[in-house]
């Protein structure tokens, strides 16, 4: 499994505690990296991807309601919203090919959701790539 694989795995993950535990996030994070040994450039793209997603999650949580059509946020399974979250923050925020975001993250689907999620995730992150610079741009 490459860096940047196991990383966009291990933000999911710390995300995905993180919502349902509501502890502090730097114990949460410190845990998911230490759970297993990682080299260094995995466990600083993880902690790049956990810490942009929290510090922008209002907004990427605005952008999964108004992509998900006839969805309310809190209807979505929790694993799905951290593979969203994750996703959508690599999206805005760096110059990942929009093919290889949505790739990963329809893989993290299968792995770690239901067949039917891969649809639902595709339909969105398909949105959201379509205005991703002017959706970016939004954000301060």
């Amino acid at each position: 499994m490459g860096k940047r694989n196991t990383a966009r795995k291990l933000a999911m993950q710390a995300l995905y505690q993180h919502q349902i535990q509501k502890g502090h996030e730097d114990e949460i994070l410190e845990y998911t990296l230490n759970k297993d040994s990682y080299i260094g450039e995995t466990k600083d793209f993880a902690t790049h991807l956990f810490y942009g997603v929290l510090k922008h999650s209002d907004y990427i949580d605005q952008l999964i309601t108004d992509f998900a059509i006839d969805w309310k946020l809190d209807r979505i399974a929790g694993i799905d919203k951290a593979i969203l979250r994750v996703a959508i923050w690599e999206l805005l925020f760096t110059e990942t090919s929009v093919k290889v975001v949505i790739a990963e993250a329809i893989e993290l689907i299968r792995k770690y959701s239901v067949y039917e999620a891969i649809k639902f995730i595709n339909g969105v992150l398909g949105g959201i790539a379509k205005n991703r610079i002017e959706l970016a741009k939004k954000v301060s």
